[in-house]
């Protein structure tokens, strides 16, 4: 199989807007193609860990280095495309570069494993002289999906969940064993494949790797038409969700992006072997403030998880605790088909005879997740509009009856969420979208008044649809001040509402704050920039949260 196959894969799914065309197309992929050129399709395909071997930018200054073409054209070009593997791949194609007939082809492991590392280390001149003889050495059908994993672009409209589907479809096996072997790293190999395939089940093969996360969707209106007494009601803590693991002696931290972060959070390793038990438990991972008991802000958070090996000091100083709220196997026994009424129990009955029995108290690092027992839904609306003054985001509301099931699943799990925050800013930057909003000013910089100036306090560039992106971006061609590059500065005239979930200190920014997850809610077409937020009213945000 080769690099061409894996072409014609990447155009065939990359065409089809249909979910049972493109399950159809990967069975049919997959049952062609030997096992090693199938575990690298995987491998690209569910993008976890693809490399970039060179950046976007050198592509672009090799291309005009080769072939004369000017640099700026290059850029231009860019901003229409918004892909800079796709614009080599056109410029490419316009100079007709690249064999009209299969002359040469390549597997995708010898482009992985050899051709590519290869090319990494060499000295710029012979990078480009390299470059330059694959271009003209492959075929025309080939060039865009070199020039993509090159510069570790490669991406595709289909879902890890679909791949699991297909493999499970065409090898007769559960989906849930493909998806729970497909977790963590995957690494290509011929082994590989055929273990993921192999319908022999064995335990242990799969004792370091989580289960696949239950993810909550939106809360919906209808749900409060039911009895109150249906759900279960927990807080929803702004932390890392994480499934903690001991098995076998060994115990393993997974985060729900498939991260094993054992090295970041020692000392949860540490306690966890005290635990006489094997388990699997889906939880939530802070930082915490014991003399407030409050969780810190997630930025704190995010310097743990930024640090491989934190010293005794930082652990001290941001201090972490799990707090439990599902129990998904026991002893080696799955779990996950029971109901969640029965799996509380058990994770309720177990959690607190492990702490007792522990040779070690481990109380401060382990906590079970409160339950919330709301009246009625008005109550239950009334605790979630309480929810920050605890330091979460809301509730999760989860169906007593329903099983732990894999992805984001209808009528298992719902996230109930507190309004966001909210403050009026003036537009003054814009930038070019890529992809597919190649062409469009996209992303956009905003401000907030202070001593009568307008200081950036955050950036965003969703909340928009189609019509108003075009609008806009038509308003800020028309009304545009400078250009640095891709940004244009833009008259202060525009007023947009800003969301976003959390204000903190920051002595990275001018403001003196930055917010998480901006996004824009509403265009304020009705406003002035005069009556737009101050920071000062900002930072009476943060007093009120607090």
């Amino acid at each position: 199989m080769s690099l061409k196959n894996f072409s014609e894969l990447f155009i065939n799914l990359d065409s089809s807007s249909s979910t049972n065309k493109k399950l159809e197309i990967l069975k049919n992929y997959f049952s062609i193609n030997n096992n090693l050129e199938n575990s690298w399709s995987i491998y690209l395909l569910t993008g976890k860990k693809n490399k970039r071997f060179i950046s976007g930018r050198s592509i672009k200054s090799f291309f005009s280095d080769i072939y004369e073409f000017p640099l700026w054209l290059i850029d231009t070009c860019y901003l229409r495309v918004g892909d800079s593997a796709e614009v080599i791949t056109l410029l490419l194609n316009s100079k007709n570069i690249g064999k009209t007939e299969v002359m040469k082809d390549i597997s995708l492991d010898e482009l992985l494993n050899k051709v590519l590392p290869e090319l990494a280390v060499l000295k710029e001149e012979e990078k480009k002289l390299r470059i330059k003889e694959i271009w003209e050495e492959l075929p025309k059908e080939n060039l865009l999906i070199f020039n993509k994993i090159l510069t570790g672009t490669f991406r595709v409209g289909v879902s890890i969940g679909l791949i699991t589907k297909s493999i499970s479809q065409l090898v007769n096996l559960d989906e849930s064993i493909i998806s729970h072997r497909l977790m963590g790293d995957f690494e290509p190999s011929a082994q590989a494949y055929k273990f993921l395939v192999n319908k022999k089940i064995d335990l242990e093969e799969l004792s370091y790797k989580p289960y696949p996360f239950l993810l909550a969707t939106t809360f919906e209106k209808k749900i409060s038409e039911e009895s109150i007494n249906n759900f279960q009601y927990e807080w929803k803590w702004d932390g890392i969700r994480i499934q903690l693991i001991k098995r076998l002696g060994k115990v393993s931290i997974w985060t729900r992006g498939e991260d094993l972060v054992n090295r970041s959070f020692p000392e949860l390793v540490e306690n966890t072997l005290f635990i006489k038990d094997d388990f699997v438990i889906d939880g939530e991972l802070l930082v915490w403030n014991f003399k407030d008991e409050l969780p810190m802000n997630f930025s704190f958070l995010q310097k743990r998880i930024n640090r491989k090996a934190p010293s005794k000091l930082i652990q001290n100083n941001l201090p972490i605790i799990f707090i439990a709220y599902d129990l998904l196997e026991l002893k080696g026994e799955d779990k996950r088909q029971l109901n969640l009424r029965n799996r509380r129990i058990n994770l309720e009955k177990n959690f607190h005879k492990w702490i007792s029995e522990s040779e070690k108290d481990i109380s401060k690092i382990f906590k079970i997740s409160n339950l919330l027992f709301p009246k009625n839904w008005e109550d239950a609306e009334n605790l979630k509009n309480k929810s920050r003054e605890n330091g979460t985001e809301g509730l999760v509301i989860k169906n007593k009856n329903s099983i732990y099931a894999s992805g984001r699943k209808k009528g298992i799990w719902w996230k109930y969420k507190v309004d966001p925050m909210q403050l009026d800013a003036v537009l003054i930057y814009a930038k070019g979208g890529s992809g597919k909003r190649a062409g469009l000013y996209t992303d956009y910089s905003f401000a907030l008044w202070k001593d009568g100036q307008l200081i950036k306090f955050a950036s965003a560039y969703s909340g928009l649809n189609n019509a108003e992106i075009k609008e806009l971006d038509k308003w800020i061609r028309k009304n545009t001040i400078e250009k640095f590059g891709p940004v244009r500065s833009v008259k202060p005239e525009m007023v947009f509402e800003i969301s976003f979930e959390n204000i903190q200190v920051s002595n990275r920014h001018k403001a003196g704050i930055s917010v998480r997850f901006p996004r824009i809610s509403k265009w304020r077409k009705d406003k002035h920039i005069k009556d737009a937020d101050t920071l000062e009213n900002a930072k009476k945000l943060m007093i009120s949260k607090s």
